[in-house]
């Protein structure tokens, strides 16, 4: 899971819907689920320009999306020209809000309609230029996309967290393309126990279970306008909120430090339930909530399974009562060492899961097929605040380490060792260092030194004893 260590994770009224009620079994819902009749999240509207196409991946599709500044909703269309199968997403948007093809200029509207080629003789026919165009709308600073033709009609209600549209909550949005399979991803979200070894954070213990302490699990309706819409369900799995797996180390003295663990990842009172919920395909929301129903942080996740081993990963802390959002860089800064723990091991993982479709792909020539992977997943090309920011981390830090080779030749040639331009020679090459540090948060960064440092923080929060103990937990 993601950003637990911040306070908590995901919802449950939080996903709604439109009005009316259906009585489906989960048998029934699971066996109607149709993948192209839902909702997927695309990016961040504040990463996307205005009037002009970017290309964004869905189930191995790529389509050309447009926001667009004169208030009609956005433009999605299948990002290949008819004519040659050039990308749409490299041309332009017209005046007339067209999307004109930069290769011979053919130009289509939201509908997928061909309404001009420049070389057709007049009077000829532009019926049979069409090309396929999806809907896409924008809710809640998301850009969504249907996968049905467009027209296709009723389409479902977009999903929502209603906290989101709160003033008193406030959140910073994540984005990352990660060479991790969708399923993969999802599993891994919704598993709590994976957090004291792969995270060594104690709090993912609070949405963990015991004997004691059950996980109920509940598939309820999601209702909303499209009575056609069989699998919408949402699947919600609730507990209480207190450590399970350390409270016995804890309460036998284990240790200073797990006890210190224990102690913060107690702090609540018990009347608090940690909940998490899993709306297919797209959005899982987690939170502890108190008797009342109420959360004062939540960790809401919006995927798309762009292809085959590929997911964009798409999430929000969402809290209340905070000053001002995390500026969007410090977010990712913590938020990629937190993934990388994740998608390094998911990373050895896949291969074994999705064989078939892996064993095509080239060989690596990293030192490994995971480092590899990782290392053509930065999350800048996604992200224009981090992009921005690693540029000028570059420029920072070649130009300290300049001025600090300038201030060692002044040194050397002023005498003492201790002199001025020494000195400032010391401070420049440290501040070259530390932009140059910042910068790498921004690419893979889990090398084997702080993979094993992380390891050896485990026994931290589970004691090794406790691996051969038959005791319940």
């Amino acid at each position: 899971m993601l950003l637990l260590a911040a306070g908590g994770l995901a919802v449950s009224a939080g996903l709604t819907g439109g009005t009316h009620a259906r009585t489906l079994t989960s048998a029934q819902r699971y066996a109607a689920f149709d993948w192209m009749a839902h909702w997927y999240p695309m990016a961040w509207t504040r990463d996307l320009p205005v009037d002009r196409p970017t290309r964004v991946t869905l189930f191995d599709d790529d389509y050309a999306v447009v926001l667009r500044s004169d208030g009609q909703p956005p433009l999605a269309l299948r990002d290949a020209c008819p004519h040659r199968l050039a990308a749409l997403s490299e041309g332009r948007l017209t005046e007339q809000g067209f999307l004109q093809c930069a290769y011979h200029g053919w130009a289509f509207d939201d509908s997928g309609a061909c309404k001009a080629i420049p070389q057709l003789p007049a009077g000829g026919s532009l019926a049979s230029a069409c090309t396929r165009a999806a809907t896409a709308v924008v809710s809640q600073g998301i850009l969504w996309l249907h996968p049905a033709p467009r027209g296709t009609a009723p389409l479902p209600e977009v999903p929502r967290v209603p906290e989101m549209d709160d003033d008193r909550y406030k959140w910073s949005p994540a984005v990352r393309d990660l060479p991790i399979d969708y399923s993969l991803l999802v599993e891994n979200i919704l598993d709590p126990d994976h957090g004291l070894f792969a995270h060594q954070l104690p709090a993912f213990d609070l949405y963990s279970a015991s004997p004691d302490a059950p996980q109920r699990v509940t598939v309820r309706a999601v209702e909303d306008e499209a009575e056609d819409e069989a699998a919408a369900f949402a699947i919600e799995s609730r507990v209480a909120a207190w450590a399970k797996l350390t409270r016995r180390q804890a309460e036998s003295a284990g240790s200073t430090a797990v006890r210190t663990a224990y102690a913060a990842a107690s702090a609540d009172t018990p009347q608090l339930e940690a909940s998490s919920t899993f709306r297919p395909p797209a959005v899982i929301v987690s939170c502890r909530r108190d008797g009342a129903g109420a959360s004062s942080f939540l960790t809401c996740f919006f995927l798309s399974p762009t292809g085959v081993g590929r997911t964009r990963f798409m999430a929000a802390g969402v809290g209340r009562g905070l000053p001002v959002a995390l500026p969007r860089w410090l977010q990712h800064v913590g938020l990629n060492n937190f993934l990388d723990q994740d998608t390094f091991l998911l990373a050895t993982q896949q291969p074994h899961v999705l064989r078939a479709e892996l064993e095509r792909r080239h060989s690596s020539s990293y030192r490994s097929p995971t480092e590899k992977m990782l290392l053509e997943a930065q999350h800048t090309r996604v992200c224009p605040d981090s992009s921005s920011l690693v540029a000028r981390l570059r420029m920072a830090r070649n130009a300290a380490w300049a001025l600090a080779l300038a201030a060692v030749g002044r040194a050397s040639a002023g005498g003492p060792l201790l002199s001025r331009g020494a000195v400032s020679a010391v401070l420049l090459a440290a501040a070259g260092w530390v932009a140059h540090a910042l910068r790498r948060e921004f690419t893979f960064c889990y090398p084997e030194r702080k993979r094993d440092a992380d390891l050896r923080k485990v026994p931290r929060v589970f004691a090794d004893e406790r691996l051969l103990r038959r005791e319940a937990v």
